[in-house]
């Protein structure tokens, strides 16, 4: 299993030292805004991704920038001075990658502490240093919430205690179903379930559960004892945004998302 550890910290900026996220060529404000990246361009030419990712920026209200190129997260702090984006770097998850995902996150890393200029034009945003060129869309256009029920949710990621985030067990999988009519189908990695969902605000309450008894070891097992904690839990907090959705029992959890 591979797991990713949050290293260095996010730096905060005071208000007294942020200016305001709005764009100096008046097309509007950053605060509070993530961005997908539909294409790149050095040199005039088209650069393709790594196959199955894209470039993702969200620019927090209190100066706080996360980036994401296809594996670890990019964490640190923005403000812009005029037209350019003034980036600090905080610190980078450590997710194990191959070498062309290491290599895109890297890529994108040395692109910020260039301090790219800046372009907003309503949904879209252009980052240009250089003969770089990064355009993106506001993530709300570009991939709209999912609803939570009526599809099945894949388990990709699980949130251990503290700031540790664990990748699925290689060779195991796990699914959670939110059907309609307030049923949830249960594949924990080994057995299967039923038991009953219901939503109050950001609060999802799991009715109990009733798995199937098989023995498991081994990555399902792993798995499964994660999944059936988590559903056990009392009280639990849900969100989605775009196709992912997170559930999380105080600092355990599920990341899930839709295939």
């Amino acid at each position: 299993m591979r797991r990713l550890l949050l290293v260095g910290c996010v730096l905060l900026l005071a208000a007294c030292g942020r200016s305001e996220g709005v764009v100096a060529d008046g097309g509007g404000s950053l605060d509070d805004r993530a961005f997908v990246s539909t294409s790149v361009e050095e040199g005039g030419s088209p650069q393709p991704l790594v196959e199955g990712t894209d470039i993702r920026l969200t620019f927090g209200g209190d100066g706080n920038l996360s980036a994401r190129a296809g594996c670890n997260t990019i964490l640190g702090t923005w403000r812009l001075d005029g037209d350019t984006l003034a980036f600090g770097g905080g610190g980078m998850t450590e997710m194990g990658c191959d070498e062309a995902l290491h290599e895109q996150d890297q890529w994108l890393l040395g692109f910020l502490e260039t301090g790219p200029t800046v372009q907003l034009s309503d949904d879209e945003l252009v980052l240009t240093s250089g003969d770089t060129v990064l355009r993106l869309l506001d993530r709300e256009v570009a991939e709209p919430d999912r609803a939570l029920a009526g599809a099945t949710w894949q388990v990709e990621s699980l949130y251990l205690s503290g700031d540790a985030v664990s990748s699925v067990p290689a060779g195991a999988t796990a699914s959670l179903t939110f059907e309609e009519d307030g049923t949830l189908l249960v594949d924990g990695g080994c057995n299967r379930g039923r038991g009953t969902w219901v939503v109050e605000g950001d609060t999802l309450q799991i009715g109990p559960v009733a798995m199937t008894r098989k023995f498991c070891d081994g990555a399902p097992g792993e798995l499964e004892a994660h999944v059936v904690q988590v559903l056990s839990a009392e009280s639990l907090t849900y969100s989605i945004d775009a196709a992912t959705l997170t559930i999380m029992a105080d600092e355990v959890g599920l990341g899930l998302r839709q295939p």
